[in-house]
This record gives C-alpha cells, structure tokens and sequence, in this order.
C-alpha cells in the first residue's frame, strides 16, 4: 500500500503541483492574449470608431473580469478551489463559442463579458492555489512565476494572433485553438490538480494575523481601513488602468497612422514579454516583504514611459520600459496583500484587491473615451501616466515597508 506523501509548505516541495499551475497562468493569459488582438478585427463593422469599439470592449471585459474576481474569495469558500477553477474554465469556453457562431456586435460583446468572468475565476483561483503552497517564504518567487507565465503567455498569443489573423485572413482557427486551451486546461483541473484548501490549513496554524472571516469586514479592511492594504489596492488600481488605455487607445492610434495590425500585435507583444520575462526577476526581490521601493520605482517608470509612448507611438523602448515597471510591481502587489492577511481570510482579501485592480480597466476605459470627446486620443496616454506618477508617489510616502 502507497502512502500519502505529507503535505508541506514550500516551492521546492511542491514543485510538480506547481509547475502545473504555472501551466494554468500560460493558458489564461493565452486567452486573452487572443482577445488583444483579434479586438480591431472584431469590432471593424461597428457604427461607432474603432477607438470607441475598443473603449466598450475594454471597460467590459475589465468590469465583468472585476466582478468575478469579488465572487471568487466566496466561491473558494463554499464549493472549493477545484470546482471554482472549473467553472472559470467552462465559462471560458463560452466566448470562442459565441464568436465561432455569430459576428453580430451584441454576441462579441457577451462573448468578451465571457471572457472577463472567466479571467476573474480562473486566474484568482490559480493565484490563490500557488500562494496556498509555497508559504512565507517564497512566496515572492512564485507570484513573480505565476504573472510572468501568465504575461509570456499573453505576448506570445498576441503576436501569434495578430500575425496569423493578418496573413490569412481567417480568425476561426484562432477560436479553435482557444477552444483547445479550455478543454486541455479542464482535463488538468478534474484529473490532475489537487484541492489545496490543506496547505492552506496547515500555514493556517502558525500565522499570527488576525483570523476575521467576515466577507463585509475583510473588503472594508482591503479597500479602505487598513493602511498597507489600501495602498496596495489603489496603486493596483491605477496599474491597470494604464494598461487599459494601452489595451483600448494604442491599437486605434497606430492603425489610424497607417500601421499594421503586425505592427500592434508586436508592440503589445513586447510590453507584454518584457511585463512577464520580467517578473522572473522582480518576484524574488519581495520575498522580503520589503515592497515599498518595487512599487514606487515600478509606477514610476511606467509613468514616465506612457508619455513616451504617447508621443512616439512606434518607438520600442518604452514598451520595454513600460513591461519592466509593470513586472516590478504585479506580483509585488499579490505579495503585500498576501503578507497582511491570514490565510482563512487571504482568498477574500486577495478577491477584493483583484476586484478593485480590475475596476482600473474600467477607469483607464473611462480616461480614453474623455480623450476621445476632446479629439486627442493620444492625450490619454499624458492623463494616466500624471495618475500613474502620482500613485507611485503616495506609496513612497505611505507605511509600506
């Protein structure tokens, strides 16, 4: 008779488990490296510009992934890691669906609600299954593995995409493939992946943060009451935001000086690399918890990059630098809230800053479309990289270590 291994703490420990959920991130940043691309392309029959198109289509996918992400700390808790991680998966499977058998605007639409809801459960869930595992002290390292997967992924499929979309003509092998994804990913779930609520018990026993549980008070204390986690939440706010002006305005903008569809795809395609390659390195240094200076330089450099890119918008370099501050703070930001908070209460504080984070998709929607009314699009770029300085400021002032 085989015995059960032990369940310990730690990356060495659990490097095949996590290995897999280093998968995972791959392919939910796959499926939404897909979307990046292929976005121009779905929304060129619409009434509205293309910027407005990519403006609905972002502050869409950036509310609806938002709401999950709030739903899924509570899911965790009553059906478990495995069957909310399923579930994100199956709702994934939705948006490639939708777009195989209708190309009308309210169905590409649904179809990218879809995508956002399952980018909230299944990138949350697979967040919060790593930091299950690794403990204290790694964790700093497995959060910068998990983003850069993620992000690799997205830049790889969105360069992929975009090319392919291109030279053929044809988006439906795109979708098949994105089908694929979903299906393999849930095969792994059901059969592979263990549920990690145990790991989690056991660094449960020895952590000396206080062990409230109440959903109410723990998305209080995230978003406002207690200092480091607020600072956390908000920074994360602005952090997406840029990267939705990115997401929204950019491709429009180069399309409209007579750039190609390639063209996007590489661009987004660098930042995004750099944004994940980056994190390999950027993820240790807040093993630790000393995550003051990561934000601060990190938000700092993204601010000064957008207003590069907003006045050359071709020119590589600061989406290079755009990635490398992203990678320094994205899984500092999953490091800090996750030191501040004890491991029954982690999923929905984790869930809450996740929620707000992706609000920030909505915001920077919201910024592009003020740019738009105002026939300067490319102003959008000088508007979040002032916030994006600004909240790189308040971290370097606030009680963050």
């Amino acid at each position: 008779m085989t015995k059960t291994r032990p369940i310990a703490l730690g990356l060495r420990e659990n490097a095949g488990l996590f290995g897999v959920l280093v998968l995972m991130s791959a392919f939910v940043g796959a499926m939404v490296g897909f979307e990046r691309s292929l976005l121009p392309e779905l929304t060129k029959s619409w009434a509205v510009s293309e910027t407005e198109a990519a403006l609905l289509m972002v502050g869409m996918f950036g509310l609806s992934k938002a709401i999950a992400n709030l739903f899924t700390g509570n899911l965790i808790s009553e059906i478990g890691r495995k069957r909310t991680l399923l579930l994100g998966w199956a709702v994934a499977l939705q948006a490639p669906l939708i777009l195989l058998n209708s190309g009308d605007s309210a169905f590409i639409i649904l179809a990218n609600i879809a995508l956002g809801l399952s980018q909230g459960f299944t990138w949350s869930t697979t967040v919060i299954m790593k930091i299950d595992i690794v403990g204290l002290k790694h964790r700093g390292s497995a959060m910068g593995l998990n983003e850069s997967a993620g992000y690799v992924a997205v830049g790889l499929s969105s360069a992929f995409a975009a090319y392919y979309a291109e030279t053929s003509g044809l988006i439906s092998p795109i979708l098949y493939t994105a089908m694929g994804i979903v299906l393999l990913a849930s095969l792994i779930t059901v059969f592979i992946l263990p549920e990690t609520q145990a790991w989690a018990v056991l660094e449960a026993k020895t952590e000396a943060i206080h062990q409230d549980n109440n959903a109410e008070r723990i998305f209080y204390k995230t978003t406002w009451s207690d200092p480091v986690l607020r600072t956390i939440t908000w920074t994360g706010v602005v952090n997406n935001a840029n990267d939705g002006v990115l997401w929204a305005v950019l491709p429009s903008l180069l399309l409209a000086c007579g750039e190609s569809l390639t063209t996007v795809g590489t661009l987004t395609g660098i930042h995004a690399a750099v944004w994940g390659l980056g994190q390999l390195f950027t993820g240790p240094l807040s093993n630790n918890g000393k995550i003051r200076n990561l934000l601060w330089w990190g938000m700092s450099i993204q601010g000064l990059s957008l207003i590069f890119i907003g006045n050359t918008s071709t020119n590589w370099l600061p989406y290079i630098l755009l990635g490398l501050g992203t990678a320094m703070v994205y899984p500092t930001f999953l490091v800090g809230i996750s030191d501040h908070s004890h491991p029954n209460w982690r999923p929905k504080a984790l869930s809450t800053y996740r929620f707000w984070r992706d609000m920030g998709y909505v915001l920077g929607a919201l910024i592009g479309y003020l740019a738009l009314q105002l026939n300067a699009p490319a102003k959008a770029f000088t508007g979040i990289a002032v916030l994006t300085l600004l909240a790189g400021s308040m971290v370097r002032f606030s009680k963050l270590q």
